[in-house]
């Protein structure tokens, strides 16, 4: 019962932790466009910057931000349910969108 509790929670904490992510990664997007009155030359210009260094610094920041409010989420939760290794726990929960975004980050051409 505990294996199945843990998976479901598993699912759960990732599906979780990338809508936060997409989440925040649209934020960032709509607050820059506000706060810069972005257009599409200064957006061409941000995701160009370097050799696509602006967009990867675009999609890392959310991320980053997404780990820190996805810590203590995940920390209570696998505590809800007993979970003797809470910090695992939270390391695999972030592991799958880490390598996801691992692997196709050098893959984004701007």
């Amino acid at each position: 019962m505990g294996i199945i509790l843990f998976v479901v929670s598993y699912i759960f904490l990732n599906i979780v932790s990338s809508a936060l992510y997409v989440g925040f990664l649209l934020l960032m997007f709509r607050v820059m466009k506000k706060t810069f009155t972005m257009n599409e030359e200064k957006w061409t210009g941000l995701f160009k910057y370097k050799e696509g260094l602006g967009l990867r610094f675009m999609m890392i920041f959310p991320f980053l931000i997404t780990i820190a409010v996805m810590f203590p989420v995940t920390i209570y939760s696998l505590n809800l349910i007993n979970f003797e290794y809470t910090v695992l726990g939270y390391l695999a929960v972030i592991m799958l969108p880490a390598t996801i975004l691992i692997f196709n980050l050098p893959k984004l051409k701007a």
